[in-house]
């Protein structure tokens, strides 16, 4: 140990003689490596520039955290300064200057509270209860703040916002702006893979395209933003929760409708009883996968962003990457949808095979008013209005055909 740290000064007072050796701070580890032999690990601390430093050249994949595109040292130094604040927290030092840092990070926190109170696109690690309660003990702070226990917590927050600075490319052209803004180009998806996605968002009626909007915001660029993480979670919690209480409704109004005496169970062949058959089945299927889904979200929604992180390239790392992981999250609606289509197609069916014509004329009449009603609502919720859907698939098969009417004009 002691050659080592020798060996490490007298290589750093060579390499780098305009360093002041109190304000430098050397860290040394002896460990074992896979062959068993005696590795010495080290890193210098600046307690004047914020950074960390090596004497030869190392790895730099740990330091950025799986973050691609990282070339320019301005963006570097808050990857390194992370990892600084890190150690400070560690080791509390006498080199930091506790009013002086105290009165930074009370400036930093002022502004990310600010920029949450005026837009839902802040990039705070911290939502606006967080930061609160972080203004309130800072507040309780008093004058003396050069305890260690005091620049605990300082560094602590420190290095939060040190991070979201690094994954936001925060000074350089193409900074992240917005919580939702992507700064890479998506690869494009085989034409197979895009068909298929665009069947199964149609049979789920909607629902992964409208989870996918949700996990858009929340997993943007493989990094995660805390308070919408949780957001997201709380979310999918209250959704899921309502359709457990919906699928449980639904399994009472299918086995009472399968005990009306003019449901003739005998009958297995029966549009009816298939249909309320196949209704349960889908019900049940909501109700189980709602409660899974629920049981997961707590145990992994409420993780940090850190676990989250691991826990979303793991379940995102197929073909279709996120949209799997959308269209397993809209399954339970998906299914309490189907399972009311089949028990609608089985009251129908009970209905208006069985009834005198008034009676079929009238009822026939309320059920188009109800569904048209109803395709109404859906098509506005949305966002879809079929005349001007219509209007624009018009406006593109008249240009074509003004289009091939030149074309077969220019070859005369």
């Amino acid at each position: 140990m002691t050659s080592c740290i020798e060996e490490l000064l007298a290589l750093m007072t060579c390499g780098l003689p305009q360093l002041r050796s109190g304000d430098i701070e050397l860290v040394v580890e002896l460990t074992r490596n896979q062959k068993n032999n005696m590795v010495c690990r080290y890193y210098f601390v600046d307690h004047t520039n914020r950074l960390l430093f090596w004497l030869h050249e190392i790895p730099a994949a740990r330091i950025f955290d799986g973050v691609v595109g990282v070339e320019k040292w301005s963006h570097i130094k808050y990857a390194i300064q992370h990892q600084y604040w890190q150690h400070c927290e560690l080791y509390p030092s006498d080199h930091l200057q506790g009013p002086k840092l105290l009165k930074e990070l009370k400036a930093v926190v002022m502004y990310a509270s600010a920029e949450v109170i005026t837009t839902d696109l802040s990039l705070s690690p911290f939502d606006s209860d967080e930061l609160s309660r972080i203004l309130d003990l800072i507040d309780r702070f008093e004058d003396n703040v050069n305890g260690a226990h005091y620049t605990c917590v300082i560094v602590r927050f420190m290095r939060y916002f040190s991070r979201a600075q690094f994954f936001n490319f925060c000074g350089l052209p193409e900074a992240r702006l917005n919580a939702d803004q992507p700064l890479f180009v998506k690869e494009k998806k085989s034409k197979f893979i895009v068909a298929l996605s665009w069947a199964i968002n149609v049979a789920l009626f909607d629902a992964p395209r409208s989870h996918m909007a949700e996990l858009r915001r929340v997993w943007v660029d493989r990094s995660i933003n805390s308070p919408r993480w949780k957001n997201f979670n709380t979310k999918l919690s209250s959704e899921w929760s309502g359709i457990t209480m919906y699928s449980t409704v639904m399994i009472a109004v299918d086995v009472s409708f399968l005990a009306v005496p003019s449901v003739n169970i005998q009958n297995a062949g029966s549009v009816a009883v298939i249909s309320t058959y196949i209704s349960l089945f889908c019900i049940v299927g909501s109700l189980v996968v709602s409660l899974f889904l629920a049981r997961q979200n707590r145990m992994y929604g409420q993780e940090s962003a850190d676990a989250a992180v691991v826990f979303l390239m793991r379940v995102t790392g197929s073909v279709f990457g996120t949209k799997s992981l959308a269209t397993v999250h809209g399954l339970p609606y998906a299914m309490l949808l189907w399972g009311m289509v089949y028990f609608i197609i089985a009251f129908s069916y009970q209905v208006f095979t069985s009834t005198p014509i008034i009676t079929l004329a009238t009822t026939g009449s309320a059920c188009g008013i109800i569904a048209l009603f109803t395709l109404w609502l859906v098509s506005a919720a949305r966002d879809f209005h079929m005349l001007p859907w219509l209007q624009a698939r018009l406006g593109v098969f008249n240009e074509k055909c003004r289009t091939l009417s030149q074309t077969q004009r220019w070859l005369r």
